[in-house]
């Protein structure tokens, strides 16, 4: 069974009474009731402040998969100062640029792509192997 956002907003309001537990998080009553009875998605705001009160990262909270978010940052810079790692450094920053742009669109369809690649691309990371080995 796939899970929808307001089963995630379930597990994130626990055993609060969900008007209240919108309160606490600064959503507006009216606004919250349209988003748990209708099963909408929020406001980009109002995603952040959900986010910002429970820590939970907006990938999860949009699509219920976590990206490795973790490897790919432990990826963004070269250490070794020269011209070459420099530029890899901005290869890797404007790389993470365009990863958190496409979670910003909200496309699911594009997420979901997104994700299928990293998944690709950082298992071997996952496994303590090199790319390509």
């Amino acid at each position: 069974m796939s899970q929808t956002f307001k089963d995630r907003l379930k597990l994130l309001i626990q055993d609060d009474k969900p008007y209240a537990w919108a309160r606490k998080v600064g959503i507006e009553k009216g606004l919250f009731q349209y988003y748990w009875q209708k099963e909408k998605i929020p406001t980009y705001l109002n995603l952040i402040k959900i986010q910002k009160y429970t820590g939970c990262s907006l990938d999860w909270l949009l699509t219920g998969k976590i990206a490795h978010f973790g490897k790919i940052r432990d990826l963004q810079m070269v250490k070794e100062p020269n011209p070459l790692n420099d530029r890899i450094n901005q290869q890797r920053v404007r790389a993470i640029e365009l990863v958190d742009k496409i979670y910003l669109t909200r496309n699911t369809s594009d997420i979901k792509i997104l994700e299928l690649f990293l998944e690709k691309l950082l298992t071997p990371l996952a496994k303590g192997r090199k790319p390509g080995s």
